[in-house]
């Protein structure tokens, strides 16, 4: 990897906020270098096409800030000159709808994220949510293809898990599952089994861990000490190399775009996701994790909680940065 400057690269691997200058400058004073945001999840290719051109009147009109970063050397050109990098991701495929045509429309605009799936059954492959998982289809095996080809990054956060193990096999680059945790520190049907993290860790694949609360041990009561000793544990299973942080950071959000996230137009019925109690609310966040600027906090927290700190500092910023490089 190129020589990082000075201070520790900071970057998250997932976030879905409103964002607004004030936001944006908060996460500026954290010292965030560079963020993968989500720009869509249920919308078609029109209403994907649409947000891409909003993303960009966005850093259009806060460029002392923040840049649109297509390559990975983007992220430190963007950290030289005091700036956010922003990536596009999609946290589903239903912009390219049965289309292999569109993957590379997107990259052009800028995409270098796309999940396969969103909880449910896509053309692509099984979601996590399905009673039974297909795997990756045809056509998926094609898309996979054609993401490898063009550098666009395979996320499997929201799929099966034969579907991730489908893909990883499938991909000739490493795959990520940009937000989630391991099931051994909660049993949720968003988290990731020991054969999947293990699948990944044979083909270079990475997780970013998620600070989003149904993910977590104890929801949003969970303690920063106990994050850490999950991390130390997966460290031991997986190695420190395929580890980042994806917190999955949704804020300044009205409690209608969580119903979005959940329902989007696949159902007449409510469907409240992982919520046990069917709170059709955002969910409370750790009060260690409430922001973007929160991913400088969580170095320091991690070195005080018995992670060294070279491995804390590859956590929050360089080892993300090494995966993309293999990509864009």
């Amino acid at each position: 990897m190129s020589k990082v400057l000075d201070e520790p690269l900071l970057i998250d691997g997932l976030e879905y906020c409103k964002w607004n200058r004030d936001l944006l400058k908060n996460a500026h004073r954290g010292g965030l270098n560079a963020i993968h945001v989500t720009v869509v999840y249920w919308e078609n290719t029109e209403e994907s096409f649409i947000k891409i051109q909003e993303w960009h009147k966005l850093i259009s009109e806060n460029k002392d800030l923040i840049l649109n970063a297509k390559t990975s050397s983007q992220i430190l050109e963007a950290k030289k000159n005091k700036k956010i990098a922003i990536i596009f991701g999609f946290q589903n495929s239903a912009p390219i709808a049965n289309d292999i045509f569109l993957v590379e429309k997107f990259f052009n605009k800028g995409v270098r994220f796309m999940q396969l799936t969103y909880n449910n059954q896509t053309p692509l492959g099984g979601g996590c949510f399905e009673s039974k998982d297909s795997g990756v289809s045809r056509f998926g095996e094609a898309v996979i293809e054609e993401m490898n080809r063009l550098g666009m990054i395979i996320d499997l956060s929201h799929a099966g898990k034969q579907t991730c193990l489908d893909a990883i096999k499938f991909s000739k680059k490493p795959v990520a599952i940009s937000h989630a945790n391991p099931k051994f520190f909660h049993d949720s049907l968003r988290n990731v089994d020991d054969e999947v993290l293990k699948a990944l860790k044979n083909r270079d694949g990475f997780i970013g861990l998620s600070l989003y609360p149904y993910h977590l041990k104890n929801l949003g009561d969970c303690k920063i000490e106990d994050f850490c000793e999950m991390i130390k544990q997966l460290i031991n299973l997986i190695g420190i190399d395929n580890i980042g942080i994806g917190s999955d950071l949704c804020i300044n959000w009205p409690n209608e775009v969580v119903m979005w996230m959940r329902n989007g137009r696949w159902t007449k019925k409510t469907d409240y996701g992982e919520s046990k109690d069917h709170n059709p609310s955002w969910p409370k966040l750790p009060n260690w994790y409430s922001k973007p600027e929160d991913l400088n906090n969580l170095l320091y927290s991690m070195m005080k909680n018995g992670i060294k700190e070279k491995d804390a500092i590859k956590i929050v910023g360089i080892n993300w940065f090494n995966f993309m490089q293999k990509h864009f």
